[in-house]
């Protein structure tokens, strides 16, 4: 049981870091990175509950001399609080358009991925 549980583990981290890799691809010429300043955010839970709390953010940024506010919003450390500055991925189709995937984060969960299915495959727990 508990190995069916790493593989599945495994599997799903393959699964979301292939996912990030291939929208990264999808959409390398079609984005672009700013610096954008906080301006709100939601959390589906009060701000005093840490476990099992995210963070979703509204950001303001510049492009070209041109102000823009994000039309949606991107998960944000809990941390983040009003006015602090993010590097952001933008579209540059449709500015107000903002991306949270990345070639790391995708990394990242390929890595552990393979770490995973090598703790299942050699029986290290």
């Amino acid at each position: 049981m508990e190995k069916q549980f790493i593989y599945m583990a495994a599997t799903l981290l393959l699964i979301l870091g292939l996912l990030d890799l291939g929208l990264s691809y999808i959409f390398k010429d079609k984005t672009d990175y700013t610096t954008g300043e906080v301006v709100s955010f939601w959390q589906p839970n009060p701000e005093a509950v840490k476990k099992g709390n995210s963070k979703w953010a509204h950001f303001k940024y510049t492009i070209s001399g041109k102000n823009y506010k994000s039309s949606n919003m991107i998960q944000v450390p809990l941390s983040t609080k009003i006015g602090d500055k993010r590097k952001i991925k933008y579209s540059k189709e449709n500015p107000e358009k903002i991306y949270d995937f990345s070639i790391k984060r995708a990394l990242v969960l390929c890595i552990a991925s393979i770490v995973l299915f090598i703790i299942g495959k050699f029986d290290l727990v």
